[in-house]
């Protein structure tokens, strides 16, 4: 773990691409809990940088503000096969910390994926220790994804909860057969309205956009959540 210090920034290098096992490391996440721990989550791609492949979600935990940090830990591992795009949130009320993921074959690629010919699920864990430990991944495909979705991607990021105690977590998708004006991927959010127990497709926006962030409520002027969607086509909001 390497440090660089400027007046206003402390950076520290958690994830190092060859160390810890493996090859590269990517789609970050950072969670602060309630009590101030921030867990930095990641994919750690173990054999090489592709998004298909060996693929876990690892964590690092800092309880002083980013000073130090624990080891690497292991939170979810497919064997072979794919789990990535954690998107962490945590229930104010209960303590508890969701972790939804993704799911797919090593050998199921994207372009696969997008056609129909390769599966991706949607699974999720939970920690009540503050990412001490975890629950063993248990798969939600069936509460948040219709059958004519193909891709799927939680995250990248973070989830939010709004004041009504709602979780939410960002997201995107695709359906039907992929077009050159990228017609078929669109964002999307998945709700939860009792603590992290089940689990809903929210609104969607479709076509031109897939991953996106949950930035937050409006207000009360124009009531609804704040979505910044990647692909630069546009962006808007929506509440469910």
């Amino acid at each position: 773990m390497s440090t660089t210090t400027t007046p206003d920034l402390h950076q520290t290098d958690l994830f190092v691409s060859g160390q810890g096992g493996y090859h590269t490391y990517r789609i970050p996440a950072l969670l602060v809990t309630a009590t101030g721990t921030i867990l930095a989550f990641c994919e750690g791609r173990r054999y090489s940088a592709s998004d298909s492949g060996d693929i876990d979600i690892v964590l690092r935990r800092s309880m002083d503000n980013g000073d130090t940090w624990s080891e690497m830990q292991l939170v979810a591992d497919a064997g072979p096969d794919v789990f990535g795009n954690p998107c962490p949130v945590e229930d104010r009320a209960g303590g508890a910390i969701w972790l939804p993921i993704n799911w797919n074959r090593a050998e199921g690629s994207e372009s696969q994926i997008v056609r129909g010919q390769a599966p991706r699920g949607v699974w999720l864990l939970r920690s009540d220790d503050d990412g001490v430990t975890w629950s063993a991944p248990v798969e939600i495909t069936d509460q948040v994804k219709p059958p004519d979705w193909t891709w799927y991607a939680t995250g990248p990021g973070h989830g939010i909860q709004l004041a009504s105690g709602r979780l939410l977590i960002p997201c995107d998708y695709g359906v039907g057969q992929p077009d050159a004006g990228h017609n078929y991927f669109g964002s999307h959010v998945i709700y939860s309205d009792d603590s992290g127990a089940t689990w809903h497709v929210g609104g969607t926006i479709q076509g031109q956009v897939n991953e996106c962030a949950a930035a937050g409520e409006i207000g009360a002027q124009w009531p609804g959540v704040a979505m910044m969607a990647r692909a630069g086509r546009r962006c808007g909001w929506t509440k469910r």
